[in-house]
């Protein structure tokens, strides 16, 4: 008996876009649900919040696996590539940034980053992922120019 069935055409720019307007808007739903719960002060509203947010991570992580499964082994390699190299290199910057800026004592920049321990430290988790984020593009975009 042959297999008469076309090979699976792997899934494209179009896919990665629905996957990732998909969860932008699921995360901008959850983040607006936060901030309206937010100014209730009750027990469920506590609890809706991370419930939601869990929820909205699990669907994303579904969306996710659902799109690395569709993807070739080249898009793949590329992605796995610029995971390592470019999220190294960005948590490489962040380091020498933080170290750079613990020798300063600037009053201006603690104000941009928050006066309180907790604005401080979401502030450098925040310029953290910025700058894995900037490293994998960078690293991702490379390793198709070298490649193609």
């Amino acid at each position: 008996m042959t297999d008469d069935r076309k090979p699976r055409k792997p899934l494209g720019l179009r896919a990665f876009a629905g996957v990732m307007v998909a969860c932008m808007v699921l995360g901008g739903v959850i983040g607006a649900l936060g901030s309206v719960l937010d100014a209730v002060s009750s027990p469920l509203a506590m609890l809706l919040v991370p419930v939601g947010a869990a929820l909205a991570m699990a669907l994303s992580l579904a969306a996710c696996v659902w799109w690395w499964r569709g993807i070739d082994e080249a898009a793949r390699e590329a992605h796995k590539w610029a995971w390592w190299w470019g999220g190294s290199g960005g948590i490489a910057v962040g380091g020498i940034l933080l170290l750079t800026l613990f020798t300063l004592d600037d009053t201006a920049l603690a104000d941009r980053f928050g006066t309180n321990p907790a604005e401080a430290f979401m502030g450098g988790i925040a310029a953290l992922l910025f700058l894995q984020m900037v490293g994998y593009s960078v690293a991702w975009a490379g390793w198709w120019l070298k490649h193609r």
